[in-house]
Formats: structure tokens, C-alpha cells, sequence
């Protein structure tokens, strides 16, 4: 057992040296466990699991497990809170609470 780790860290660090020889930045950590990346940011990891439906971050997986891009997660704290703020037609729960009392307000009292 100890054989195969010395050659898997033989294996990586000349990965790393081949990978910094063509320029390509090299990361020991390019992933994160969902749970993992949720608390860096301080979210729940269903948050993660939402922006990652909605397309906003890539979904990644390592076997069974879900996984986060650390660049991707950066790329998107770094970019402001709402996106879609200047898109007039979005609904917002408070445009939908509004709505909803326009239509009460018209329907007039309840008849019992």
C-alpha cells in the first residue's frame, strides 16, 4: 500500500512540473465538495446545489460526489448581487405580494 502512494506522489509531482513548464497554472485544490464550498461563502450547500441548477455555477463530479470549481465560485462572488436588476419583467416575491393585493384590492370585500 505505502508503494502505491509514493508512486501516485511521484506521479503528481511530475504532472506539476510537466503543467508549469507549459505555463499552465497548477492548483492542488481546483475542486470543492459542495459542503465544502458552501461554507467558504457562507451559504447552505443547497444554495450551492440551486446556483448550480440555475446554471450559475458548473456542476462537477468526483465519482458520486458533487463538486465545485474554486475559479467558477470566485467568478461569481465576485460579481454583483443582482444580475437580472435591471430586468423590468423578473418577478420578485415583493412585486408578487404587490400583485396579489392590486387583485384583492379590485375583487371588493368577500360576500358570506
Amino acid at each position: 500500500m505505502a508503494a502505491y502512494r509514493r508512486q501516485g506522489a511521484v506521479v503528481r509531482r511530475v504532472l506539476r512540473e510537466e503543467l508549469q513548464e507549459r505555463g499552465r497554472p497548477v492548483s492542488d485544490v481546483e475542486f470543492l465538495p459542495v459542503a465544502e464550498a458552501a461554507a467558504r461563502v457562507a451559504v447552505a450547500p443547497a444554495t450551492i446545489r440551486v446556483w448550480m441548477g440555475q446554471g450559475r455555477l458548473g456542476r462537477y463530479r468526483a465519482g458520486r460526489e458533487l463538486r465545485v470549481r474554486i475559479s467558477e465560485l470566485a467568478t461569481l462572488m465576485q460579481s454583483p448581487a443582482n444580475s437580472n436588476a435591471g430586468n423590468p419583467n423578473e418577478s420578485t416575491p415583493e412585486k408578487e405580494a404587490e400583485l396579489y393585493l392590486d387583485r384583492r384590492r379590485r375583487a371588493g370585500p368577500k360576500r358570506v
